[in-house]
């Protein structure tokens, strides 16, 4: 049976922000957004009042650029779970359960036939934190723990060569051990041994799509292929067999995880998320400061403290 086309769920959403402005003013995102909420697409896990432009930070034109950046990536992935015969059962799961990243992200880092569905999955989990990161009001003082450390990430983003992601970490068990850590491209710390960290896994990420775009409707019958794939999964003996049927994993940690480092913050080092009309080419350390004083510490003071 042929498999069905990539979802045009999300082409109209990218296409959008695409678009020039229309002559009455530029695109609203608002309305955007309004679009994605009206197709099942997830909006809430961020503050969308970020879209339009932090004061002090990025201007919209580089948050519209960080939104078809994400809704590229999910068609790109959607396309990779329909089309991918090792990924009939992420697909059959999306489709019936909603997606867990956290399985699909463990699933494919340890298949190098799987590289691109992984690199996909990493991009959207880090960049869909690193907008909930971010606080459109008024910039708050920075919790003193982490003042040391100001320095480091600036240091680090004028430093750190192509792309890649600049972390806050929790690296032990007092709220005082911080550091900060850089990966690079799709590298990512916000999954470790099946266990979503730092990061409430049961929060859907920026954009997600309901399903992975099928065309087909998911089956209730108890006698499917479906259900037996998903039933097979869970059967005695499976790698497989320790994850949960419903959607997503209901805590961060699992009981036996491995803490630490515990991601608490993101900076975005891709060109596209800071080039722009304020940071040119060599603005990376004007950006990263800028991004220190424009994060929610409220809700990184409150990852710290839930880390132990």
């Amino acid at each position: 049976m042929a498999r069905p086309a990539t979802s045009s769920l999300l082409r109209p959403l990218a296409s959008a922000i695409r678009a020039p402005a229309a002559p009455g003013g530029p695109l609203q995102t608002r309305s955007l957004l309004n679009a994605a909420s009206r197709s099942g697409v997830n909006t809430a896990s961020i503050d969308n009042r970020v879209l339009e432009g932090v004061n002090g930070f990025l201007p919209k034109g580089n948050f519209d650029r960080l939104q078809e950046w994400q809704l590229g990536l999910w068609e790109r992935l959607q396309g990779e779970v329909q089309n991918n015969p090792a990924l009939v059962e992420t697909k059959q799961k999306w489709d019936r359960y909603g997606l867990d990243m956290t399985d699909l992200i463990s699933t494919t880092a340890r298949d190098k036939n799987l590289t691109l569905a992984y690199n996909y999955a990493a991009l959207l989990l880090n960049n869909s934190f690193f907008l909930e990161g971010l606080s459109a009001e008024t910039p708050r003082d920075v919790p003193s723990e982490f003042k040391v450390l100001q320095e480091k990430v600036e240091a680090y983003a004028e430093g750190l060569v192509g792309g890649g992601w600049l972390w806050i970490v929790r690296t032990g068990q007092s709220k005082y051990d911080l550091d900060v850590i850089p990966t690079f491209a799709s590298g990512t710390l916000l999954v470790t041994l099946r266990s979503q960290r730092g990061r409430e896994s049961t929060l859907p990420l920026f954009a997600e799509p309901p399903t992975s775009g099928t065309t087909e409707a998911p089956t209730t019958d108890s006698s499917s292929s479906s259900d037996a794939a998903v039933s097979s999964e869970t059967s005695a003996g499976s790698p497989l067999a320790e994850r949960p049927s419903n959607r997503r994993a209901s805590s961060t940690f699992s009981k036996d995880a491995i803490k630490y480092p515990t991601p608490l913050a993101v900076l975005n080092l891709f060109e596209h998320a800071y080039i722009g009309e304020k940071y040119g080419v060599w603005g990376k350390r004007e950006y990263a400061r800028d991004w220190w004083k424009n994060l929610d510490w409220n809700k990184v003071a409150k990852r710290n403290s839930t880390s132990s």
